[in-house]
């Protein structure tokens, strides 16, 4: 009789034993769950990827993006619309996946490059285009002629001449193309007495110029380029009668060199005129960084990437999962996994055992 009874009082203790070894995963996996979203890991869910995971994440997205189909329509689509700039941009991105354009497109190509290669026809679109870019008809023309130019002292002078001329006539200035030309040639002189420390802020300076010019400048980007200039100083300030300090202001005169240094890293990166084309992706200060940090990977492949993929995607490609949210992610789909199948094991007992009990009987 002692006998029975100890084994009765050891049946419960052995349920609640099982019951207690069986929760133990779930319970365990609850706890460091807890535990994990305790330090906030979707607070800030993305981290900076590094720059070979940059690079591996674009490369795999061009992959899946320029197969031959998709070469050869837009090959066809460049070339009946005599956009040669394009065509380049799809071989380049093209050749660098392995594939090459049909025979009958490669004769087509070679047409198209002969017919803008002649000199003589644009010469005198040259001339215009050197005298102000805006009237630039393409990519090409702009870099064989107005780019050189504008890159010298000579083209913020002619930028401060239209302004001159402009106030004589009783016209509104283009406040945007002064002030730039301003910076420029500030920072011309700033190379020669530094030692060239700030050239990075006259290249950036004349690719807004430039860009402003073509209108191709985001609203955004525009309102953080006025910096507050008095065109009526402008002409003292040449003379050397008043300072920088008093043409413009000086705090929004930082920000706009720390957005110049990271469009040089463009221009550095790539080239002018790719760097004139990629301010279409450039809405604010964040931006520039951004296109800034590309370009240190995609180098002249830059303008084809996001000519290819788009500002969203190739911006997508900079960030990733921090391993903390990763982590989390994980444990939490455990625990969830956890519970369904212990759940569904206590569903299937219900349900079950009894049918199992009666047809042992029977049998």
């Amino acid at each position: 009789m002692p006998k029975r009874q100890s084994s009765r009082r050891r049946g419960p203790v052995r349920a609640v034993l099982r019951a207690a070894l069986g929760a133990a995963p779930f319970l365990a996996t609850v706890a460091l769950m807890l535990w994990a979203l305790s330090h906030n890991p979707f607070a800030h869910p993305f981290v900076a990827a590094t720059n070979t995971q940059v690079q591996r994440a674009i490369e795999r997205a061009l992959a899946l993006q320029v197969t031959p189909e998709w070469v050869a329509q837009e090959l066809d689509l460049a070339l009946g619309a005599g956009d040669l700039d394009r065509v380049e941009t799809l071989v380049l991105i093209a050749q660098d996946q392995g594939l090459a354009p049909a025979a009958d497109q490669q004769a087509r190509i070679e047409a198209l490059t002969a017919e803008h290669s002649d000199i003589g026809t644009t010469a005198g679109i040259c001339v215009a285009c050197m005298a102000d870019i805006g009237t630039c008809q393409s990519p090409r023309l702009m870099a064989a002629c107005g780019i050189p130019f504008e890159l010298t002292p000579l083209g913020d002078v002619n930028a401060l001449r239209r302004a001159g001329m402009a106030m004589w006539a009783g016209d509104e200035v283009d406040r945007l193309d002064a002030t730039l030309a301003v910076v420029g040639l500030a920072a011309t002189g700033a190379v020669v007495a530094t030692g060239g420390t700030s050239i990075t802020i006259k290249a950036g300076t004349t690719l807004l110029r430039m860009g402003h010019r073509l209108k191709r400048l985001k609203p955004g980007l525009l309102q953080m380029l006025n910096i507050g200039l008095k065109p009526s100083l402008i002409g003292p300030w040449l003379l050397g009668r008043v300072p920088t300090g008093a043409l413009v202001d000086t705090a929004r005169l930082d920000r706009l060199q720390k957005v110049t240094g990271d469009l040089s890293r463009v221009v550095r990166n790539t080239s002018m005129t790719d760097s004139v084309l990629l301010l279409n992706h450039v809405d604010d200060a964040a931006d520039a960084a951004r296109l800034a940090r590309v370009s240190d990977i995609t180098g002249t492949r830059t303008q084809a990437t996001f000519d290819i993929l788009g500002k969203q995607r190739v911006f997508r490609a900079l960030v990733r999962l921090s391993d903390a949210a990763l982590a989390t992610a994980a444990i939490i789909y455990a625990a969830i996994l956890q519970l369904v199948l212990s759940v569904a094991g206590w569903i299937g007992n219900m349900i079950f055992r009894p049918a199992v009990k009666t047809l042992a009987h029977r049998v």
